[in-house]
């Protein structure tokens, strides 16, 4: 299973905002296998926030810093008769509410995204609260299904951050060149144990606002390092646990009304 750094999201739930400061750099490489930062953006497009300036400069890939994480997940999902994974998957509104509880937090804008605010993000002295957009489609039968998904897969959930924002940044904290890529699939795995699958794929890249241009990069790479490792893994944890536990009520809820369907 759809990524961010003081912008980096997704956190679909908890209720504890991050706060790492500087001395979280020296842990660093309790990460570096499961975290890759670089300083050359590579996997995400650059575009400039739609909330803040618009910069007409032209940036040198080589002045960003670049932080990746990608995870997968596999949640165990026993069908039922009336209850199938397929049918869960295409329920696209209780798929969001499943990851994203907080009904005060989310609004749906069509039938394919929704608004999310996310929790505080504390990048050393700085704190922002993010705002996501994220658009989930449906798919089924093998058409037009990433090469990373099984053919036989009989049903796919994409999900995908379409826009973004940061709330709380005062106009010298905020980064003039910000891109933001989250992306993730969810899909059926009926071979030996029932469950579902999912592969997520995170990446922001920024350049150094006005206000941190002189902490050193190690700090800056560190503390990046550290807050997308944290992100992740609590996305990761909110969809096994928030999908696992809504499939159990919906499979008790398809066989209350298999029980008093006449």
């Amino acid at each position: 299973m759809s990524l961010p750094s003081y912008h980096l999201a997704v956190h679909p739930g908890g209720s504890t905002p991050f706060r790492l400061g500087a001395g979280l750099s020296r842990s660093r490489k309790c990460f570096v296998l499961n975290v890759s930062a670089s300083r050359s953006l590579t996997t995400c497009a650059l575009k400039t926030p739609s909330y803040g300036r618009r910069s007409r400069e032209k940036i040198n890939p080589r002045d960003l810093f670049t932080f990746s994480y990608k995870f997968s997940t596999d949640i165990p999902m026993g069908e039922t008769p009336g209850a199938s994974i397929d049918e869960y998957l295409h329920n696209r509104p209780r798929i969001v509410g499943a990851v994203f509880p907080d009904q005060l937090k989310r609004s749906k804008l069509n039938d394919e995204e929704w608004s999310v605010h996310l929790l505080p993000i504390q990048f050393l002295f700085l704190s922002a609260s993010p705002v996501i957009v994220m658009r989930f489609v449906s798919k089924s039968n093998g058409k037009e299904y990433p090469p990373n998904v099984p053919g036989h897969a009989t049903s796919l959930l994409m999900m995908e951050v379409t826009d973004y924002r940061l709330n709380g940044l005062a106009s010298n904290a905020m980064p003039s060149h910000l891109a933001l890529t989250v992306r993730g699939m969810l899909y059926p795995q009926r071979e030996g144990r029932k469950s579902l699958r999912g592969h997520v794929e995170m990446t922001v890249g920024f350049n150094l606002p006005p206000v941190l241009a002189l902490v050193p990069e190690s700090i800056i790479r560190g503390v990046g390092d550290t807050v997308l490792r944290q992100l992740a893994e609590q996305m990761k944890q909110d969809f096994d646990t928030g999908l696992a536990e809504d499939f159990k009520k919906y499979r008790r809820e398809k066989l209350t009304e298999r029980r008093t369907s006449p």
